[in-house]
Parts: C-alpha cells; structure tokens; sequence
C-alpha cells in the first residue's frame, strides 16, 4: 500500500486540477466566474540571484479588516481566504529594472522563480511588477512584489517562528488555534510583549544600520498570508518575507498531515541563499522548532550564532527535553537559550554584541506596553462575554 501512494496523490492531484479547470470554464459560460488576482508574496535573495513569489486564483473580495466587526464577518472572512480557487499553469511575466522574465504557475497556483536582479540592484525592498499573460489576462491588474534584497551592510540574518513565537495562538491547545486562525483578526489580537522592539534592534544590529534581513516560517497556511502580513505592519514588527505552509492535496500527501518539517525545508532555502550571513534562529518549546534549529546547527556548521526559544506551558517533559537538545547545539558549536520573556533574549543579545545595549531599555518599555495593552484587551473579553 504505502507504494501505492505517490502514484495515487499524484493521481488525485490530476484529477483535482482537471476538475478546477472544468468548473472554471462552466462558470464563465454561464456568466458567474470571478476575476483573477494576482497575489504577490514578499521574496527575498542577493544581488546574485532573488526569488519571485505570488499566486493566482480567483478574488474573493475579502472585505477590508475595519469592515469586519462581527464574529459571523470575521468567520465568512476566514471561509473566504481558505476556500480559494488556484489557477495552475498560469502564465505570469516579471519586470524589474528593465529586465523581464516569465514563469508558470503550479497545481495550487503558486509562482516561484528565481531570477538574476538587475546590475546595480539597490540593497533593501525592491518593487518587481508581476503581470498576468495567461489565462484570461484581461482586466487583471499588474501588481508590485516587494522582494528584500541583503546588502553588505547586514551582520547577520534573524529566522523567526510565528506562531507563539511572535503571536500568540495557543497552538498546543487546538481550539485555541482553531479560534486564532479561524475567528479572530489581526486588530484584535496582540504580539508577545516586546517582540517588535527586539526584533527592530535585531534588524539594526550592533552600529544601528545595518538592515539585518528578518524572515518569518509558520505552519499556517499560505491563505492566512494577507492575515499575518497585516499584523505584522500593525504592530510595527520589521517586515519579512512570509514562508509559510501549503494545506492543500499535493503529490507529497495532504498537509497538515505531516507534521512542520517544512519550515526546515524552508530555512534551508534561506542559509543556502545568503550562504555569506550567520544567523540567529527564534522559535518557542511548543512545537519542534529546537528540533529543526538543533539540525540547522548541524547542517550548516559556524552560520548559527544562537537559538532562541521562547518558554510556553508544555508538559514537564519537554524541560528535559529542551536541556539534551541545548546540550547538541552547543556541541555543534553554537548555543540555545530558553527565554521567558522578551527583554531575557535582549540582554544576552545585547551582550553578544548582536544588539546595541540602548535598544534594551526599549524593548522593556514596549513590554510594559504590550503587557497593559493585553490587561485591557482580556478585561474587555470578560466584561463581552
């Protein structure tokens, strides 16, 4: 049986594309297919060679976030960010400083393509404009995809876990996470204490300007990546690229199913990207992000200045646990360390000279900030419910 199963993923994945295209076609006949969009994903490279990401499937129409007032807006919201129809073999063309390539969309609609930037591409966010050639370009409006390009000024590059890591979502707890993903919006919910502060004074690194790259994995799915994107530029967390978890049928099995092995796959893609920056990896005990950071260590010896992981309620277990896999990483040749709060991991940063010692006082100040925001925030819950 279990030999059979790529050929049967691969199978369901044919059959479940021919049937998007058929239904598609039925639909513009009889008048009712939407639009196509093009959603354009943050990438990220060197002067060397940048990876483009976006998708295209059919616009929802998700109401803006200050439309959504209600339980039942913010639900029907949820349902429409995840029932999506993908366009596969999509043909969309890139621009950027006079240069022009073009790609193909897969099964899900997913566009990636890795591409030379133009000669004398200006470290930082560049704008690449992403047009849509087939099918059914008309009336389908180009788009700006922000790409961070690393300069020689980074010191050194930050992969941060997302959930429960800078937001809190209670994701050892399913209904808490059903709740988090699901019902609630990003102008409701609060990041852990301080996070922006330290994650801006990990961004400028030791001299202040450095424009330390930031990127984000999470085992949400990519329809939640307008959700997050958005929370994040609310709450003043550096902007990052997004690399986030296809949830649907693909040849390899349907996600969620198996398990969050993919962010290591996705860290992977960064430290082989920018192979010249060491980095420092944040996640937090709930999941297996020690477990990847510790084989991270491993597979790229001297690149992992620290680890970072955030203490959450676990079983007791896990405190045994997360000692042997400090004990690893330490033998390999960096260290982690488990934090209780944000301006913990600030301090040993700013003694390592990652951080600027002034930052710290920030980062405690926007704690407090952060803490009598939640004070508030769960007393309005208590007097609602």
């Amino acid at each position: 049986m279990t030999a059979l199963k790529p050929a049967i993923f691969e199978f369901a994945v044919r059959a479940d594309a021919a049937w998007d295209r058929w239904s598609r076609r039925v639909r513009r006949r009889l008048g009712v297919a939407r639009p196509l969009r093009i959603l354009p994903y943050r990438g990220y490279g060197t002067g060397e060679r940048a990876l483009i990401q976006a998708r295209v499937l059919e616009d929802r129409e998700v109401r803006p976030a200050h439309l959504r007032r209600t339980l039942v807006g913010s639900a029907v919201a949820s349902y429409k960010r995840y029932a999506t129809r993908e366009i596969p073999g999509a043909h969309v063309a890139v621009h950027w400083g006079g240069k022009r390539w073009e790609g193909t969309t897969d099964e899900e609609g997913f566009l990636e393509l890795w591409v030379p930037p133009p000669e004398g591409v200006a470290p930082g966010w560049n704008l690449v404009e992403l047009e849509l050639l087939a099918p059914e370009p008309e009336g389908v409006a180009l788009v700006s995809a922000p790409v961070l390009v690393a300069g020689s000024s980074a010191e050194l590059g930050v992969i941060s876990d997302i959930d429960d890591t800078v937001i809190a979502t209670g994701v050892t707890n399913p209904l808490k996470r059903a709740w988090a993903l699901f019902l609630t919006e990003h102008r409701t919910r609060l990041p852990f204490e301080g996070v922006d502060a330290f994650y801006a004074a990990l961004r400028e690194g030791r001299g202040g300007g450095a424009a330390n790259p930031i990127f984000y994995v999470s085992s949400s799915p990519w329809n939640l990546y307008e959700h997050l994107d958005e929370f994040l530029a609310l709450h003043r967390i550096p902007a990052g690229p997004l690399l986030l978890r296809d949830w649907g049928l693909s040849r390899q099995g349907f996600a969620p199913g198996g398990g969050h092995s993919h962010k290591l796959d996705k860290i992977r893609g960064v430290l082989g990207t920018l192979e010249r920056l060491p980095f420092i990896l944040i996640g937090d005990s709930g999941q297996e992000d020690a477990e990847h950071y510790r084989t991270t260590v491993r597979e790229f010896p001297g690149r992992i200045r620290c680890v970072y992981i955030r203490n959450v309620p676990s079983r007791a277990q896990r405190a045994v646990e997360l000692s042997r896999i400090a004990e690893d990483v330490r033998a390999a040749g960096s260290e982690l360390v488990v934090v209780d709060d944000t301006v913990t991991a600030a301090r040993h940063a700013a003694s390592r000279g990652w951080i600027r010692w002034e930052e710290v006082p920030r980062v405690e100040a926007h704690q407090r900030e952060d803490a009598d925001a939640r004070t508030v925030l769960d007393g309005l819950g208590r007097e609602g419910g």
